[in-house]
């Protein structure tokens, strides 16, 4: 069995459904001094980061999303609740990898689970992969760091990370280009908002990208806003790396956040 740990904080929280939610370590968020709740569609806020500049570079494979400043320990933006990206499927976002080992039997047999599972007179759409994925991984925990895709398919276990392994490898078994995003997420609640190192999963289909989170699919806050970092680009045995690039670049904390 094909494994790798890297130790990633998380945080379990508990939502209106027979599940908990996992995310990331929790960051810091201060919203504008004249702002109140609800925020609308549109937000603007300062986002600190030891890697402004490389950040907002890579921002720029988004719509949605605009850098209005770049500082030296962070960045000024705006942004919508969810980003498209902008580049097209390239190979890798379809292929079998170390991390998203769809030709692993654990992985296939979860694969033809959802195909067994679809109604053929209705079809499926993007996000019944979320669906799927948000009901099938049953244990709730963050003590597993991040596993492979055929380890969280026979453990059915794992916190947002193996959620989004699951789906990127769904995904690609059903003939669908996937990749795994890692960054922030803001949650909006009715009373309070909250920011959370985040991962998810952007799926290709019909022409354009779909954002998926399995793990907080059903969860019924007002608003989640998606705020990328970077995608899981090296999916071999040294993905640790990978993972570590990337969270180099995901936000520390968040302030004057406000409607724009």
């Amino acid at each position: 069995m094909k494994y790798i740990a890297l130790v990633l904080i998380c945080l379990v929280t508990t939502v209106a459904k027979a599940q908990s939610t996992p995310l990331l370590a929790e960051q810091k968020v201060e919203l504008n001094a004249a702002q109140g709740l609800p925020l609308g569609e549109q937000i603007s806020f300062d986002v600190q980061t030891s890697k402004p500049k490389m950040l907002a570079a890579k921002l720029e494979g988004w719509s949605h999303i605009k850098v209005t400043q770049i500082k030296d320990r962070g960045l000024s933006l705006t942004m919508r609740n969810k980003s498209e990206f902008l580049g097209k499927p390239i190979s890798q976002y379809s292929a079998p990898s170390f991390v998203i080992d769809t030709d692993e039997l654990s992985t296939q047999n979860f694969i033809s689970g959802f195909a067994e599972s679809i109604d053929n007179t209705k079809g499926w759409e993007p996000n019944d992969l979320a669906a799927y994925v948000s009901g099938y991984i049953k244990d709730t925990t963050y003590i597993h760091g991040f596993n492979i895709a055929s380890v969280v398919a026979e453990q059915a276990s794992g916190d947002c990370t193996e959620y989004a392994v699951l789906v990127t490898a769904l995904a690609r078994g059903l003939g669908l280009p996937a990749r795994l995003i890692m960054g922030t997420v803001i949650v909006e609640q009715a009373d309070n908002v909250a920011s959370y190192g985040h991962a998810w999963v952007e799926v290709y289909n019909d022409g354009q990208w779909h954002l998926l989170d399995a793990a907080l699919y059903g969860d019924e806050s007002s608003q989640h806003f998606y705020l990328p970092a970077s995608e899981l680009e090296n999916e071999g045995p040294g993905y640790v790396m990978s993972l570590a690039r990337g969270a180099a670049l995901m936000s520390e904390a968040i302030t004057n956040l406000k409607s724009n």
